[in-house]
Formats: C-alpha cells, sequence, structure tokens
C-alpha cells in the first residue's frame, strides 16, 4: 500500500518500509546542466520555486490566506489562477505521493485533473522550463498508472509559471519515460558503487 511510502520533506528523502528509494528528481540530477550555475543562486530559486508551488497549493485547496502572502509570490499564483480560468483545469489530485514498485522510485505528482476533456498530468514550473520535464513527468504517470492500474495513457503538460500569466507545454515525446529509466540506472549503480 502506498501507505508504507514515507517521504521526509526536510530532507527530501522517500523510503518504503524503511528502504531509501530514489526520487524522481535526484534520477534525472545526471541530466542537469546547471555547473557553472552559482550554487547560492541555484538554492534561492528552489526555495522561491517551493514557495510557489505552496502558494497554488494551498490557493487549489482553498486554505491561502491571502492577506498573508508575499508580495514577490503574488504574480505567480495569479499566473496559475490565469492557467486554471484559461483552460478550466480542476486538480482532483494535489501534490500526490507517487510509487512504482516494479522499478522501485517514487516521487510527487503536482496536480493530476482533466484538461481538454482527457485526464492530465500537470507539473508546475515557477522559472525555466527545464528540458528533463518529459522525463520527470513520464515518470510520474508510470508509477500512477501503475499504482492504480490505470491502462490509458495520462497526458502530460507543463505549466510554466510567470508574473500574471503562464505557458501551457505540451509534453508527449514517447522517449520520456525510457530516457527516466536510463537515468535511475545510472543514479542506482552510481549508489551502489560510491565509496
Amino acid at each position: 500500500m502506498l501507505a508504507e511510502l514515507k517521504f521526509n520533506a526536510t530532507t527530501h528523502i522517500y523510503t518504503l518500509g524503511g528502504r531509501v528509494l530514489p526520487s524522481v528528481t535526484q534520477a534525472l540530477q545526471v541530466l542537469d546542466q546547471y555547473e557553472n550555475v552559482p550554487a547560492r543562486t541555484l538554492e534561492a530559486a528552489r526555495e522561491f520555486g517551493v514557495h510557489v508551488h505552496l502558494a497554488c497549493e494551498l490557493w487549489d485547496r482553498g486554505t491561502l490566506d491571502e492577506s498573508a502572502l508575499d508580495m514577490n509570490l503574488r504574480p505567480y499564483l495569479d499566473g496559475w489562477r490565469k492557467f486554471r480560468g484559461d483552460t478550466g483545469f480542476v486538480p482532483t489530485h494535489i501534490e500526490e505521493r507517487v510509487l512504482h514498485r516494479q522499478y522501485r522510485y517514487a516521487g510527487t505528482v503536482d496536480r493530476m485533473g482533466m484538461l481538454r476533456n482527457r485526464p492530465a498530468l500537470i507539473d508546475i514550473k515557477s522559472g525555466m522550463k527545464p528540458k528533463s520535464v518529459g522525463a520527470q513527468t513520464a515518470a510520474y504517470a508510470a508509477a500512477w498508472c501503475y499504482a492504480n492500474s490505470y491502462n490509458r495513457a495520462l497526458s502530460r503538460y507543463c505549466v510554466q509559471l510567470m508574473p500574471g500569466d503562464y505557458r501551457l507545454h505540451a509534453l508527449d515525446d514517447p522517449a520520456d519515460f525510457p530516457l527516466f529509466l536510463s537515468c535511475l540506472n545510472v543514479h542506482t549503480w552510481r549508489s551502489r558503487n560510491a565509496a
């Protein structure tokens, strides 16, 4: 059962029965092209993204206290609201943990719901759209479908938030999941051979 899957938000570590599982984002780090970006800049962008995600999550759940919202986050929340209004997307699952037992990895899906009359998986980005987002969403979709015995294809999208606006990117490359599995294999190999 998924109840066995534990997630430590501080360390960003998933465990199943006490055993550490690689996360989707950890496996995809092999594709990162940020070696020339200062660590402080990367951490600031990551932290900002976490706050944007939380603001969108709380708004979707109807629990956001907008009077307490940081002014820097409001334009990105406005972009999310615009996406929701323009497309009619209504999430059925929000920040849902997923586990792929066969391939032994875990992750967190930003949103699931209906978009364009089809079941859709949405990944929210508050900065640039990384090249790995296709593989990322394919891994989430595969885990969700495997866990739910769902046999139909899920549409996958990246919603790239910008101040007051958004860009919707359809992700449909059939090579995305094989790419993820290759990254997962490299991650597993490195983990086993770390000195």
